[in-house]
């Protein structure tokens, strides 16, 4: 009974000491609208052709749309700022950038859904019709390749090639590196038919989030990255609060998701107006707040 009262003892002082360590590091974080929250530039990978300091200016109007219902600083930027932001290229922007070249049109509407959606449908017949006579031009190379290889050894076990044998022998083995050339090339280009698809996938996916349509799923073509698309993230992890960018059109786009993250560092909720910052999807490239984005904003400075 001792022995059990000091351990209960023990991890009931354990839990107080880590909820009062908690609630200083909590106190120490900014409040929204009662202290300026400090944000610093982190990283800002190169391939989106976006100089820092452009990106820097970008996240400052972000700021700013916020500031401007309130006439007052609510962030400032500090190289120790409390919030890291990075700009972080990967398979968002890749698959975007990819269509891109390739002359497709690429913008938030049902229209452009609807023909990435059909062209992503020719492709894949094009894959599996591809795919077809690529394993059936790799199994008539392989047992071609397994009877050279036998009638090799069998002269060999038996003296040796006689000449006619030889050169039938050397015939053959030029047309099978001929062959493997040719199978090098379908399966190279099939790999680019691929990675088409793949991004298509993840475009037409963003496209369907942001106006509520059917996503669309491929996993025997390759991967299904496209299935959670987010343009940007706000977290706060280990105490550290971080927002990185993963992907933009355009830079109102770029100003607009900056925007939205901004609202999670002030604590906001997602709303349920189409036409706000907050609303979960962005829908829009438009940079101001909604009278609903306003209306919670007060009332969470209101608040504190």
């Amino acid at each position: 009974m001792s022995n059990w009262f000091k351990i209960s003892s023990w991890k009931l002082f354990f839990l107080i000491g880590l909820l009062i360590i908690l609630a200083i590091l909590f106190l120490r974080m900014p409040q929204p609208c009662q202290e300026t929250i400090t944000y610093r530039i982190g990283k800002v990978d190169e391939r989106f052709g976006l100089a820092p300091q452009k990106f820097a200016i970008a996240v400052n109007m972000a700021a700013a749309i916020w500031e401007k219902p309130l006439a007052r600083e609510l962030f400032r930027e500090d190289p120790q700022g409390a919030i890291e932001i990075n700009l972080i290229y990967d398979y968002r922007q890749e698959a975007s950038d990819k269509l891109k070249k390739l002359n497709y049109k690429i913008d938030n509407t049902k229209s452009s859904y609807e023909d990435l959606k059909a062209r992503l449908e020719n492709l894949k017949a094009e894959y599996d019709r591809r795919n077809t006579i690529l394993a059936s031009d790799s199994n008539i190379y392989n047992l071609r390749i397994n009877t050279f290889n036998a009638n090799v050894e069998y002269w060999n076990r038996h003296g040796g090639l006689i000449e006619n044998v030889y050169k039938k022998l050397m015939q053959e083995k030029d047309e099978l590196n001929s062959l493997r050339e040719k199978l090098m090339v379908q399966q190279e280009d099939l790999r680019l038919l691929v990675d088409t698809i793949n991004s298509m996938v993840v475009v037409v996916n963003e496209i369907a989030t942001n106006i509520n349509l059917d996503l669309v799923n491929y996993q025997n073509t390759g991967d299904a990255r496209g299935r959670e698309f987010c343009e940007g993230f706000y977290e706060i992890k280990n105490g550290k609060q971080t927002i990185n960018i993963y992907q933009f059109d355009n830079d109102y786009r770029l100003v607009r998701v900056l925007a939205h993250e901004f609202g999670h560092a002030l604590r906001l909720n997602h709303s349920t107006d189409p036409k706000a910052v907050m609303y979960r999807l962005i829908q829009s490239d438009k940079i101001e707040l909604s009278p609903d984005d306003i209306a919670a904003l007060q009332r969470r400075c209101n608040n504190n």
